[in-house]
């Protein structure tokens, strides 16, 4: 097997273990008691175990990266630049970007329909996805089948 496969399975570990570490903190700050319903039917729960989840998944690449044999597993200056200058990277990021400014915008006064709506079709657009009319449908079948069955089925509202 490939010697950088062993960094790149430490690499990710790294960041998914920081990412889920960052969800089950947050999860933990969500409100416990909704609507007089037990703890156990929070809204931070189902994202908890998410984040556990994903967090033991961190741990298995560290581990996978840690007893194979290769190269050393000390991150090099020279493989950070070319990871920062990849085009996928690039991608990732605006990615991420994306997905925070639509967590950020969550629960600031603008209706959910409108932001989950907005951050679809943005979303479809930059990465081109499909056409503008089938992006604009897949959107808004997707935010009103969301929205349907949060708040009709599971009667959870969303913000």
């Amino acid at each position: 097997m490939d010697d950088r496969f062993r960094r790149q399975d430490m690499y990710a570990g790294l960041l998914l273990g920081a990412i889920s570490l960052f969800v089950l903190v947050e999860s933990w700050r969500m409100p416990r008691r909704l609507q007089e319903w037990p703890a156990y039917a929070g809204p931070g729960v189902v994202t908890g175990m998410l984040g556990l989840g994903l967090l033991g998944m961190a741990l298995g690449l560290l581990i996978r990266a840690w007893r194979r044999s290769g190269a050393g597993l000390a991150i090099r200056m020279d493989e950070v630049r070319r990871y920062l200058r990849d085009p996928m990277t690039a991608r990732l990021a605006l990615a991420v970007v994306l997905c925070m400014g639509y967590l950020l915008a969550l629960g600031r006064g603008l209706p959910y329909l409108l932001t989950t709506g907005a951050y679809l079709v943005v979303t479809m657009l930059l990465f081109r996805a499909a056409s503008w009319w089938a992006i604009l449908l897949t959107s808004a079948l997707a935010t009103a089948a969301i929205t349907l069955v949060f708040n009709r089925i599971f009667l959870i509202p969303l913000p």
